[in-house]
């Protein structure tokens, strides 16, 4: 799971590794919304009220949603920083850095607990945690397929859904009817599909569950999101076990 990286790895394990971050993705960012009224798995709606707020002269909120952008950025160059360095197996830091976005969903629990207040700009800063977290996930797993897997957000996978479903359509209309065309039939698409609808489906069924459970057990709903990191973390460290007993050989 955690000891390849890019085109080393198979579609199956990137299914596998795609299917669970995204769930995870997907329950944060819609409990997110439910508890603070933002999303904080991607960025784009981010910048989008930073400039509407920016043009309605409030600036106060306009800076509170730079800051989710940017504690995104941070959470990215973390995780990066982590998983590039050396000394280490590539599972071990692939292990830290999913344990860091663990203690910063755990940490948001924490402080959401200790204020309670309502106001648009506390609100914010509980947020950068969840932003901060997403960023530290969309960056290792961009890094450990190799830029083919991001599930944090689905504006690029379902546009990349939509370019495999016409490539589908194209081979098999020239199965069905011939190929007529002046150029070579178009070549059968690969399996990236299958990995791109489980990550679609993931996601959605990650933020119905969020939506639900966070609406009904409050901040308490975010153990879960924590605890699958955490467990994704406990496996990466055991799969950098047999590793870190050879190099000492």
């Amino acid at each position: 799971m955690f000891k390849h990286e890019g085109p080393t790895r198979d579609l199956r394990t990137n299914t596998l590794v795609a299917t669970y971050l995204a769930a995870t993705a997907g329950y944060v960012n819609a409990g997110g919304f439910v508890l603070i009224g933002s999303y904080t798995s991607h960025v784009t709606g981010s910048v989008g009220r930073f400039a509407n707020d920016l043009a309605n002269g409030n600036f106060g909120a306009s800076f509170a949603a730079l800051t989710l952008v940017l504690a995104f950025l941070g959470g990215a160059v973390a995780a990066s920083l982590i998983v590039e360095g050396r000394g280490r197996s590539r599972a071990s830091r692939y292990a830290i850095a999913l344990g860091v976005e663990a203690g910063l969903l755990a940490c948001f629990i924490f402080i959401a607990g200790l204020s309670r207040a309502t106001h648009p700009r506390i609100l914010d800063a509980k947020a950068t945690l969840l932003c901060a977290a997403m960023g530290m996930q969309n960056s290792l797993v961009t890094r450990l397929s190799g830029a083919i897997v991001r599930t944090t957000h689905l504006t690029g996978v379902l546009t990349d859904l939509g370019i495999e479903l016409a490539r589908w359509y194209n081979w098999s209309q020239a199965r069905l009817i011939g190929w007529t065309g002046d150029t070579k039939p178009p070549p059968r698409p690969d399996g990236h599909i299958a990995l791109l609808l489980a990550i679609t489906v993931a996601f959605v069924f990650g933020g119905a569950l969020g939506g639900v459970l966070t609406a009904r057990a409050s901040r308490w709903a975010m153990t879960l999101p924590a605890a699958m990191i955490g467990a994704a973390a406990l496996f990466a460290f055991y799969q950098a076990l047999p590793a870190r007993a050879a190099s000492t050989k």
